[in-house]
């Protein structure tokens, strides 16, 4: 016996209870040396090993019936549920649809369970109970527990889990050793270290064990069961982890230069802005003492001005005085002169002189007056008069007409007011005529405008169409033969036409539409209800004359006229007395024996009125011919007015110019007389002048005399006006000199800033006067505004930059702004923060984010590289101890298997370990350029290491999954190590060899798994092979069985009948598997000879094979 064999547990029992097609209970004890089920195909066997796998095999990985399915990935048709309802068809349903057949419906229950013994007198049972209610055949309603025991167990004793209902509770009381699970995680633990199985990753190659003849790719298989998931994942998941760290050091280092790019040009900006503020405060206090600098100028000009005036002034005075008595002495050579004339007889000519120029200067005057009087006379058409007779005649008859000119005035006001009247109501007609057509020409219907507006205005507010709330007027018309009626019809049913029809599913609506709003006018609405048969009208009937539309209102309307509307149209009077209810054309009703009725406050033919009628044509064309009538009217009227207004301006003009002659004398227009006395004073001045011949010798040297007098005085009045002037420009220094002194105290001294304020003035390139001081300062303050204005614009861009850069600072860093308003007058507070930022805050952070930086460079990096490296170590030091286990079972007659390891050419993984290279470059430098680029690459390297893309998530298995940097090739040598013959994988291979190649290396790889190093025997031994050898030879076959049994495992096999010799010597027992109807499975145990290692096959089972159903 070899090491290890007594603490080997093996295979003793299997048990089932309602397992797919095993209903009730199966029991199939197993000898230690392996066992066989044998049987047709889809007599069960699978079903039996299945019920293995979903004690043994973690959910994720179960793959039910994988071996009747050889290659297939898709389509799996087993489940937990399929065996715990007992599926064994499928049919077509009903619909079409494919149906599964279930040996069990309702609520139903299984359980499965393995016993496994050691030498040692151990025993581990693992057992699983299934249950689902009701009719359901949903994977997710099949419930389960695990159970552990250390000591034999018979499934029979279950039955209680199912008559409490399935109360999970109920194991404590009634199966209180058991271990129960119901998660398989904590299940596999336990019977893991029970069965001495170290790791999961075997509990999934024992599966695969089961299809072994399904192995594909060599390499897949070595990867996925030979070799453990690296450890780079969880290295490069650390990386991604502890990267976040990292990146937030990262950030706050960023975060606070950002800060600072944002707080410091604030900071300039600021001190800019203080530079600014004082210059701008120097400038406003010149701006301030320019006007005091202007008044200081303005007092030196002044008392300069006045020394020079006064100066001037003292001159003239004197020289005014020297002119008054050259003034004198002229004019006493003058008053001789005229003395001596009078002496000469002088005193009858200058009175000649005097009444010839007031005769000159009246003649202007009474021709003026003359010719408004002869226009006045010929505007009245009266003849221009010539004597003073006429003239009185025509003064009397202008004063007549100015006395009645009131009574002419009032006159035409009478007439004017009466046309405007005329004018004003034709023109109000005339709006309404059109206002008629305008409505008429929206609508069908005669009705007023401000019904059909009214019933519009409803019917949208209701959402009822407006044929459905119809006039009475509209469903009626006159015929033909009877218009000569129509104004007496229209007297009779005028109020019954302008009513409006409402359909009773239509009258709450209305009803309360109408109450709860002024409508502004009359309406009256008739309730539209089923009515009862009227008598039938007599044939002078009013009702006999009209036609009634075809509308679905058509019947209530005519029976309504013949209820109410039932009078006689007399053609005569005596008719109208006779008849109970009549009505002549002339308009007159006779409602009753009593009551009579005639309304003529418009005439019963007045066509402007109707309303009845299918249509309104004829009403249309009586209001186009009514407005065209009354424009014509309106155009007549404005002629008249015009002409009346004429005749009113003629006789305003008349009254004035009668008003000018009733004031004017006959002297006041005598030109002629005037003329007369001109000439005659004239003839005697010259005859006076004729007798004293020497006067005007006289006369010549008086009028020299009185000219040299007059430019003497001239020239006096002259200097003196100067003088004048002069001390009147002295007055108003002297009192703008007061005002100055008043107003401007401190106008005697020179301001501040009087050198700056000088500067400016120089800068405009004139000459200070009083005259041009005020605009030389204009142009200063003007200069003065143009600076201050740019540069107060300046300090507001200044401080929205500062507050905006403060805003900004808030919006970003809210938690950081600490709630400080985005003002100036938070600057110090900012400021302050800046300053912590650059003296603490960012190198503190950068000391971080440099030491992060290197630790995840020096340690993460560098591990993963490393980790690399030692995988792939790993795993060349892994595959010399598979080979280890492959160089002592044989593979062919004198050969063994050896499986060699090459590096692959992979792109993506080349260019993973230079990303790590460059990552880990400069790493004990602190330069931030440098620091930054490397930030950058590991940056890019953990983004793609996190990324959840498919294609991301390939490159990460690929690069950090060493597994797949190599390719396995298993080489055949002879005892020599000389090489037979390669296998890359399974391709090109026959399935005999695929099945050699997968038995070889799954009996090293199941060694691997669970023997280790430590000992020489697993301590779990059962392996597990559904229909394995079907397509290998006999040879193969005993080969593959030595190679496992040299292992130290316990083989349980499913095989067709065909196989069995080849695998007797291999097992200590076997059963028949078949099926009965195609849903019992049920199963005949074979004997087995322990001394000839042979199975005592019946001639029953022999040839059952061949009858079997598939």
């Amino acid at each position: 016996m070899l090491d290890g064999a007594e603490d080997q547990f093996r295979l003793a029992r299997i048990q089932t209870f309602n397992w797919g097609t095993f209903s009730n209970v199966f029991d199939f004890p197993i000898p230690k040396e392996g066992y066989l089920f044998v049987g047709p195909s889809g007599s069960g066997k699978s079903t039996i090993l299945d019920a293995h796998a979903a004690l043994m095999t973690p959910p994720k990985w179960v793959d039910f019936n994988v071996a009747a399915r050889e290659a297939e990935r898709h389509g799996r048709d087993r489940s937990v549920m399929t065996y715990l309802r007992g599926a064994w068809a499928q049919q077509t349903g009903e619909s079409g649809e494919y149906v599964s057949q279930y040996l069990r419906s309702g609520t139903t229950w299984s359980a499965i369970a393995e016993t496994y013994r050691n030498d040692q007198g151990r025993i581990v049972v693992l057992a699983q109970v299934l249950w689902v209610k009701g009719n359901s055949t949903a994977q997710t309603d099949a419930r389960k527990i695990y159970l552990t025991l250390e000591r034999a167990f018979d499934i029979q004793e279950l039955e209680f889990f199912a008559k409490n209902e399935f109360d999970v509770r109920r194991f404590k009381h009634d199966l209180p050793d058991a271990k129960v699970h119901p998660e398989f995680s904590g299940y596999q633990e336990r019977f893991r270290r029970l069965l001495g199985i170290d790791n999961e990753r075997a509990l999934r190659l024992l599966h695969k064990t089961q299809s072994a003849k399904n192995l594909g790719d060599l390499n897949v298989f070595l990867r996925d069961f030979m070799l453990d998931e690296p450890e780079t994942f969880d290295i490069a998941a650390s990386l991604v982890n502890e990267f976040g760290e990292l990146n937030e050091a990262h950030q706050e280092v960023v975060a606070a230069r950002k800060q600072i790019e944002t707080l410091k040009p604030a900071r300039d900006e600021y001190l800019e802005m203080e530079k600014g503020t004082f210059d701008l405060n120097g400038l406003l206090a010149i701006q301030a003492a320019i006007d005091q600098y202007k008044e200081h100028q303005r007092k030196v000009l002044l008392e300069s001005r006045l020394a020079e005036v006064t100066v001037d002034h003292k001159g003239s005075v004197e020289e005014t005085r020297r002119l008054t008595e050259m003034v004198a002495n002229e004019l006493e050579r003058l008053t001789d002169l005229q003395r001596q004339k009078l002496d000469m007889g002088a005193g009858i000519l200058d009175r000649l002189k005097q009444d010839i120029k007031l005769a000159e200067d009246e003649k202007p005057n009474r021709i003026t007056r003359r010719e408004q009087a002869d226009k006045a006379c010929k505007l009245m058409g009266w003849t221009v008069p010539n004597d003073v007779i006429a003239f009185v005649q025509c003064t009397e008859a202008a004063k007549e007409r100015v006395m009645k000119a009131r009574d002419f005035k009032a006159d035409i006001e009478h007439r004017k007011d009466a046309l405007k009247d005329e004018h004003r109501i034709a023109k109000d007609e005339f709006g309404n005529a059109v206002a008629e057509v305008k409505a008429l020409e929206r609508q069908k219907s005669s009705l007023p405008a401000k019904l059909v507006a009214l019933r519009e205005q409803m019917a949208r507010d209701l959402s009822i169409p407006e044929e459905k709330l119809p006039f009475v007027g509209e469903l009626i018309e006159v015929k033909s033969d009877a218009l000569e009626w129509q104004g007496a019809i229209e007297r009779v049913l005028g109020g019954f036409a302008r009513s409006i029809l409402v359909d009773d599913k239509h009258s709450s609506a209305v009803s309360t539409y109408v109450n709860e709003r002024n409508i502004g006018q009359r309406l009256v609405y008739f309730r539209v209800l089923p009515q009862t048969g009227a008598r039938s009208p007599g044939p002078n009937s009013l009702v006999r004359k009209l036609n009634v539309g075809a509308d679905t209102f058509g019947d209530w309307v005519r029976e309504e006229l013949k209820t109410h509307f039932d009078f006689e149209c007399a053609q005569t009077l005596q008719a109208f007395r006779n008849a109970q209810r009549a009505v002549t054309r002339e308009g007159q009703i006779k409602h009753n024996t009593m009551r009579h009725e005639k309304n003529d406050r418009y005439s019963v033919n007045d066509r402007s009125q109707w309303v009845l009628g299918f249509d309104n044509k004829a009403k249309l064309a009586l209001y186009k011919e009514m407005a065209v009538g009354l424009a014509s009217q309106i155009s007549k009227l404005d002629q008249k007015i015009g002409k009346v207004r004429e005749e009113e301006d003629l006789q305003h003009m008349q009254m004035l110019h009668c008003q000018t002659l009733s004031n004017l004398t006959w002297n006041d227009v005598d030109v002629a007389s005037l003329v007369t006395r001109i000439h005659d004073l004239t003839a005697r001045l010259e005859e006076e002048l004729a007798a004293r011949p020497d006067l005007a010798e006289l006369d010549k040297r008086i009028k020299a005399q009185e000219d040299v007098h007059t430019a003497a005085v001239s020239k006096k009045n002259g200097e003196h006006v100067r003088g004048l002037d002069f001390k009147r420009t002295i007055d108003r220094i002297e009192a703008q000199l007061t005002d100055l002194a008043r107003l401007w105290p401190t106008s005697d001294r020179p301001p501040a800033f009087a050198e700056q304020i000088s500067a400016r003035y120089l800068a405009t390139n004139k000459d200070l006067t009083l005259e041009n001081l005020d605009q030389v300062t204009n142009l200063v303050e003007r200069s003065l505004n143009v600076e201050l204005r740019s540069l107060e614009s300046h300090l507001t861009d200044l401080r929205n930059a500062i507050v905006q850069r403060f805003v900004e600072f808030n919006r970003l860093w809210p938690a950081l702004s600490g709630g400080l308003d985005a003002t100036l007058a938070s600057a110090d507070d900012y400021f302050g923060k800046l300053q912590r930022l650059e003296k603490d805050n960012l190198p503190a952070y950068e000391e971080r984010f440099f030491s992060l930086l290197r630790e995840q460079s020096d340690q993460n990096l560098t591990l993963l590289a490393t980790k690399l490296d030692q995988e792939r170590s790993a795993i060349r030091v892994r595959m010399e101890l598979v080979n280890e286990s492959l160089s002592t079972a044989p593979f062919n007659s004198g050969t063994h298997l050896v499986i060699e390891t090459s590096d692959k050419a992979l792109e993506d993984v080349k260019h993973f370990r230079a990303s790590l290279r460059e990552s880990l470059s400069h790493s004990f430098s602190t330069d931030r350029e440098l620091a930054e680029e490397r930030f950058k690459a590991l940056a890019a390297l953990v983004k793609r290491l996190a990324s959840q893309e498919s294609a991301e998530k390939n490159w990460r298995n690929l690069v950090l999954d060493v597994r797949q940097h190599v390719e396995f090739v298993a080489r055949e040598l002879d005892q020599d190590d000389l090489e037979i013959e390669v296998y890359r994988s399974g391709a090109g291979k026959s399935g005999g060899q695929r099945q050699k190649l997968a038995a070889t290396c799954l009996a090293a790889a199941l060694r691997y798994q669970l023997g280790g190093q430590d000992r020489s025997l697993p301590s779990y031994s059962t392996v597990v092979l559904d229909e394995a050898f079907d397509k290998a030879d006999a040879e193969f076959t005993a080969m593959a069985m030595n190679i496992f049994k040299t292992f130290g495992f316990q083989m349980i096999v499913a095989t067709p009948l065909k196989s069995v010799m080849t695998l007797e010597p291999f097992i200590g027992g076997a059963c028949f598997v078949h099926i009965k109807d195609r849903k019992k499975s049920a199963v005949i145990p074979i004997e087995y000879d322990s001394d000839s290692h042979r199975l005592k096959l019946s001639h029953d089972i022999s040839h059952a094979e061949e009858t079997s159903i598939t």
